[in-house]
């Protein structure tokens, strides 16, 4: 999560000289660009994670480490071979993927990110070992190294190219990350065969035949869902464009607020999502081992654990952004125009995290399908209010926010209750949802009596006092009203 959280930082400092450069214009193509890449790659190789690292630790649960390499052998043949193919239709093909978003401008910048595809297919099935493993050490290393890279080879490429316009520039910025996963696929690649050559690896009579089977029985589903997924993401960037048309604005004035959503708030907001997510990811070896043993005890423990403490990491970000989106957004890309679609956004904060904690929960104990049904319903009922709301000049791209407001409620009502069926869970409710709302409420107290006594203060470091105080308060209410022990902290420290 700290390696995660490194780069997620670095992603957003990557974007805050971007931002200088590109403008909105600029910003808009590459958002369209980079969710082309991001929706054609999770398309591709969606599935092979969750299926290797599954694979993986309930063949380490079973003390097979034969058999958990060889898993990682036979993915990373088929992972390869799509990567190929995925890099190669997204080359070709960037002229339809640009136009279908109504985006011609993104041609070049889409054609850069191809090579990216491959890189990242191939890298998979390696990283997931790790995962699966348990040992989160490697993959830490190789994303904040691909941070780096990407900050420095995207800025230097989209300076350099400047000259050609925002559009050249967004594309050499988005090559970046192509550079950026060069480096860390080799440091994954070299890593794992430097630790794979202590293990003695051969194929028993069908192993191979078998390992592909069960890989692709948890991947095809998965990867069911992401055709459904992207198909529903084209549909909602197309709504967003339309309706900003149908509301009114014209051609420039919708890329401007498209470009402002996507490439400022939205970049803010992803933040905590994208940080938090490891926990799902930690959180699989645990579940799916504890279910291969038939230790439910352990598996109900670690899925409550992981709910609770992502309800008690997102609290806070969902206060900062939305008593001080002005603050944030002026400190990143001294660029306040999003600071209301960052502070409407911010309650879906924390419906996101759940959401994405509990669907790994469900896929690690064995529930494949069941996710991506409660997925399905729930970016239904965005798309649905988007649709309806987006259009209507009173709130154009305020309705894609409340969308993925109401969208993220239906889905975490779905999941927490199918958690609680599927694993015999007993939800908590004082620990998990009314003290930690009182703490954030008291957080939420303090910063907002802070906020004018600091106001003079230098940006950054009213923000940083500010922040740090609410934090504090924080702290010692999660304490003083019992929601985390002193056994607990003991345990961290």
């Amino acid at each position: 999560m700290v390696a995660n959280a490194i780069s997620k930082i670095l992603g957003a400092v990557f974007k805050i000289p971007l931002t200088y450069i590109l403008h909105e214009d600029g910003m808009a193509v590459f958002g369209v660009a980079f969710q082309v890449y991001i929706m054609f790659l999770t398309f591709i190789i969606s599935g092979f994670p969750l299926a290797v690292s599954k694979s993986v630790s309930e063949a380490l649960a079973k003390k097979n480490e034969r058999l958990a390499h060889n898993t990682v052998r036979v993915s990373a043949v088929v992972l390869c071979i799509i990567g190929i193919l995925g890099t190669a239709i997204l080359y070709f093909g960037a002229e339809f993927f640009a136009f279908a978003l109504k985006e011609e401008k993104a041609v070049f910048a889409i054609k850069c990110i191809s090579p990216a595809v491959f890189l990242v297919a191939a890298e998979t099935a390696y990283k997931s070992y790790y995962q699966g493993s348990s040992n989160m050490i490697p993959t830490a290393v190789s994303q904040v190294a691909e941070a780096f890279v990407k900050l420095a080879a995207g800025y230097f490429l989209a300076a350099a190219l400047i000259s050609g316009g925002a559009y050249m520039s967004a594309g050499g910025a988005i090559l970046g990350v192509a550079a950026g996963e060069l480096v860390a696929s080799a440091m994954l690649v070299a890593m794992y065969m430097y630790e794979r050559r202590k293990v003695s690896l051969y194929y028993e009579s069908g192993e191979r035949r078998q390992i592909l089977k069960t890989v692709l029985s948890v991947a095809v589903p998965v990867l069911a869902a992401a055709v459904i997924s992207n198909a529903m993401s084209l549909a909602e960037t197309t709504i967003i464009r339309t309706g900003l048309l149908s509301a009114g604005l014209g051609e420039e004035k919708a890329r401007y607020i498209y470009g402002a959503y996507t490439g400022y708030a939205m970049t803010v907001f992803n933040l905590p999502s994208g940080i938090l997510a490891t926990l799902g990811v930690s959180i699989l070896p645990i579940i799916s081992g504890a279910t291969a043993s038939g230790n439910a005890e352990r598996a109900a423990k670690a899925a409550l654990s992981g709910i609770r403490l992502t309800i008690y990491l997102a609290l806070p970000c969902a206060v900062v952004m939305y008593l001080m989106p002005e603050e944030i957004l002026g400190v990143l890309f001294r660029n306040t125009a999003s600071a209301n679609m960052l502070k409407a956004s911010a309650p879906c904060i924390v419906l996101l995290c759940v959401t994405q904690i509990t669907a790994a929960v469900m896929q690690a104990s064995g529930r494949i399908t069941e996710p991506i049904i409660f997925m399905f319903i729930g970016a239904a009922v965005k798309l649905f209010v988007s649709a309806l709301l987006i259009k209507r000049p009173e709130f154009n791209i305020y309705g894609a926010v409340i969308a993925a407001n109401v969208g993220y409620l239906v889905t975490v009502t779905i999941n927490t209750s199918a958690v609680k069926k599927y694993l015999s869970l007993k939800y908590d409710i004082m620990s998990i949802i009314i003290k930690p709302a009182v703490s954030a409420a008291a957080m939420f107290a303090v910063m907002r009596l802070l906020k004018a006594p600091l106001a003079d203060l230098p940006s950054i470091a009213g923000l940083a006092c500010i922040c740090a105080a609410g934090g504090a308060v924080y702290m010692c209410m999660l304490l003083l009203t019992g929601a985390v022990g002193k056994n607990e902290i003991s345990k961290v420290l």
